[in-house]
């Protein structure tokens, strides 16, 4: 009899102790089911949400043994990549599929059932989006793994023991947060190597140097500054990109394609970037030569500048017609279509000159070559001429519009 008045306490205890061996979770607006339940139930069914929570929950469980522990921490300080991000399906294939074979055990599962969810997943990278949670995080147990398919949503977490927490959307727990989610960056872009090895070798030395051309005659960028970052958390830096957008066709005054991208991933001298709010320097942005061609295969006509929040594949527009038809729609009807440039040519008593000028255009949608309707890309808005808006910034000359005709942001454009 004594031992059955025992037995709820000693229960009790053990389970105090068990807790007390996890990281503690940050409080949710919401924690899931048990395990065993469809995890794609809360995202609407979707298949690629519960994917990606089955290969989080494998290895936050993973993460449990020590030794895989180390491996993943080896792993994200040898990334050569921005951010410490790690290419995950490579790493679990790496080192004659130990990754891999961890996140089975974890489960008591087969590796075959693993590798058939990381390969449908599509490429995921594995990384600390939080700069505090990079440095803090020293191999121990204190860590989540979190997923989310789109960006915006609320990141699912997993601890080590494989319990389901909803985390905010907006704000990062204080627990490290170790990210397995769709990739933003181009793992196989060969300029990611390149501007690592810049940073050690870089600037020449012993006669050798570094060429400085001289600057390109053409449209500069000198300073941009944006309202918001246009990216959760989970998702690390935001990767701005600005687009000088022409006539998809010849003849074509109603649709957009991208003509110049200026990005991170962009080539020289186009090369550009900024994961800050606030930018200031000097950047082409479309050079005087393709102004020239743009003006003869398409008389007249004026190019317009755009800015994006990247959230897939680098300098390639992913948006669905809808959208950019009612930021072109909003923006027309606020400005009169004066949402355009054009480099204007002046000849003076001491040669020509270029100067940018506001223009008129008839562009009503943006033609996304690459698009697929489910991209997470965010429009940040259309550059228009603080001239034809009357809203003036100090250190800008331009102000970028979205949808609502809110200003998401203001940039400093001039001839050069």
């Amino acid at each position: 009899m004594q031992f059955n008045r025992l037995w709820p306490a000693l229960m009790v205890a053990a389970g105090l102790a068990a807790c007390s061996e996890r990281p503690s979770l940050p409080t949710a607006p919401e924690e899931s089911p048990p395990a065993a339940a469809d995890p794609s139930a809360a995202f609407g069914g979707r298949t690629g949400q519960a994917r990606l929570e089955r290969l989080a929950r494998r290895t936050a469980r993973a993460l449990r043994d020590p030794a895989f522990r180390a491996d993943v921490k080896t792993a994200l300080d040898r990334s050569g990549y921005r951010e410490g991000k790690v290419h995950f399906q490579r790493y679990l294939r790496e080192n004659g599929g130990r990754g891999l074979r961890g996140l089975a055990s974890s489960g008591g599962e087969a590796p075959g059932d693993v590798e058939t969810d990381a390969a449908q997943a599509g490429t995921l990278e594995m990384y600390f989006p939080v700069p505090v949670h990079r440095s803090a995080w020293t191999g121990d147990e204190n860590v989540l793994v979190a997923t989310a398919e789109r960006d915006g949503d609320a990141p699912v977490a997993y601890d080590l023991s494989g319990r389901r927490v909803v985390l905010s959307p907006d704000t990062p727990p204080t627990v490290p947060v170790l990210a397995v989610e769709p990739a933003e960056i181009d793992f196989d872009a060969a300029g990611e190597f390149a501007a690592l090895q810049c940073s050690i070798d870089c600037g020449g030395g012993g006669g050798g140097g570094t060429y400085v051309a001289p600057p390109t005659p053409g449209l500069y960028m000198s300073r941009i500054e944006f309202s918001g970052s246009f990216e959760s958390w989970l998702k690390g830096s935001p990767e701005y990109e600005v687009h000088i957008m022409g006539p998809a066709a010849k003849g074509d005054t109603t649709n957009l394609a991208s003509f110049q991208c200026i990005g991170e991933h962009a080539p020289s001298p186009y090369s550009w970037d900024s994961n800050e709010k606030l930018w200031n320097g000097t950047q082409l942005l479309f050079s005087k030569t393709q102004m020239d061609a743009m003006a003869l295969a398409h008389p007249g006509v004026p190019f317009t500048i755009m800015a994006y929040e990247d959230d897939d594949t680098a300098c390639q527009i992913k948006t669905d017609a809808d959208r950019a038809g009612r930021l072109f729609q909003a923006i027309s009807v606020a400005v009169a279509n004066w949402k355009s440039a054009q480099g204007v040519e002046i000849i003076s008593v001491d040669g020509s000159t270029r100067v940018l000028k506001a223009a008129q255009s008839g562009f009503k949608l943006l033609t996304a070559l690459y698009s697929f309707l489910t991209s997470a890309d965010d429009v940040i808005g259309v550059a228009v001429s603080d001239s034809v808006t009357g809203r003036f910034r100090t250190g800008t000359n331009w102000t970028v519009l979205n949808d609502k005709v809110q200003a998401n942001g203001w940039v400093q454009l001039q001839m050069k």
